[in-house]
């Protein structure tokens, strides 16, 4: 399995999606490339003979696709379940993140998307046409990082004070949460809307006093002492700030290729007991592949691996999606409620989870 960047630019349907972040990409080369299914893909055969599913995920400038699915591609667990059936995964960076990605699976150059839950409920939302088949992971990666200068020494000096975030995605949620629990609101702040790059150069320079960022964007300016990180989201209350990331198909696909939706989440849940046996070393591993430090990881690492690495739809994380789909609401990310019934099916999980004990024993 190989992964491919994304250079291209994207334009067209995923700019109406294009809330989510600011740059956008695709890949341009994968829809002339091979022969079109009758699931409406355009399928590649490899050098193997394999047909190749594609798998993409969100980058920020590395092929590491987090979490059980980057393990389960590591270690060969997709090999090992997918190549029977005759098939091979290839896992695509998307540094355009999730209008890139939607983009893509409207072409039907996508079959799958492994991303935050906040996208995968604005892509159903508008009108892309996915199953939910799976939680893959339950955390935060955002944090507030406030000016040495800004005499913000606790979240109740943000009144009045200027914060730098990233409207329409998991960054305005993350703000007004942190807001809400120093017992304030928007209104008793100025919200600066910008990119996390845009939000990190104005902390610098002092011309805001905070800024969401994720973890080890701020590492920088907090060494050479001109900032420091008040908050972060992993240690607050998880069923507050956490929120899932999952794995959706698109419906035509997975309709008619059951066995391969299946066997990537049999290959993940593979990946998931490995995690959860060994976090260290799975640190240690993302550290490697990421190319962040492992000091950098572990500050976001949940300390209950099982809750962080589900690989399920159980209740909890639903509901937290159903949360995440009413702030959407809330502030008119999106207009369109998503009939989580229909969105989800388990069937595929179900198989995944019953061939997996029944190899095991």
């Amino acid at each position: 399995m190989k992964s491919k960047k994304i250079t291209a630019a994207v334009f067209g349907l995923v700019l109406t999606l294009g809330l989510v972040v600011t740059g956008c990409g695709s890949n341009s080369s994968k829809a002339d490339d091979g022969a079109k299914t009758d699931s409406g893909s355009k399928k590649e055969a490899n050098a193997d003979g394999y047909q190749v599913v594609n798998i993409g995920f969100p980058s920020a400038g590395y092929e590491w696709a987090e979490g059980a699915l980057a393990v389960a591609e590591e270690k060969g667990y997709l090999d090992e379940y997918l190549n029977p059936l005759g098939y091979d995964a290839d896992l695509i960076p998307f540094t355009g993140a999730a209008p890139a990605i939607h983009e893509a699976l409207v072409s039907g150059d996508l079959d799958y998307a492994y991303y935050a839950g906040f996208a995968g409920i604005m892509a159903k939302s508008n009108g892309i046409d996915t199953k939910l088949l799976a939680v893959t992971s339950f955390g935060s990666a955002w944090q507030l990082a406030v000016s040495a200068d800004s005499g913000i020494t606790s979240l109740e000096d943000l009144k009045g004070k200027t914060i730098s975030y990233q409207r329409g995605a998991t960054p305005q949620m993350y703000v007004l949460k942190v807001l809400e629990e120093a017992g304030l609101s928007a209104d008793d702040v100025q919200l600066v809307n910008s990119t996390i790059p845009e939000g990190l150069s104005s902390l610098s320079t002092g011309a805001v006093d905070a800024a969401v960022v994720t973890y080890g964007q701020a590492d920088t300016l907090v060494e050479q002492g001109k900032a420091s990180i008040i908050h972060k989201g992993v240690d607050a209350d998880a069923d507050t700030f956490y929120e899932p990331s999952v794995l959706t198909g698109r419906t035509d696909f997975v309709e008619k290729n059951a066995d391969v939706s299946s066997a990537i989440i049999e290959a993940m849940l593979k990946a998931r007991d490995d995690i959860i046996a060994d976090p260290e070393a799975f640190y240690e591993l993302s550290s490697e592949k990421s190319g962040r430090t492992l000091e950098q990881v572990k500050s976001v690492a949940v300390s209950d691996v099982e809750l962080a690495y589900p690989v399920n739809l159980d209740e909890r994380y639903i509901t937290s999606l159903k949360n995440i789909e009413q702030f959407e609401l809330d502030n008119d990310i999106i207009t369109n409620q998503v009939d989580f019934d229909s969105w989800i099916d388990s069937s595929y999980l179900e198989k995944a989870v019953q061939d997996y004990q029944e190899n095991a024993e």
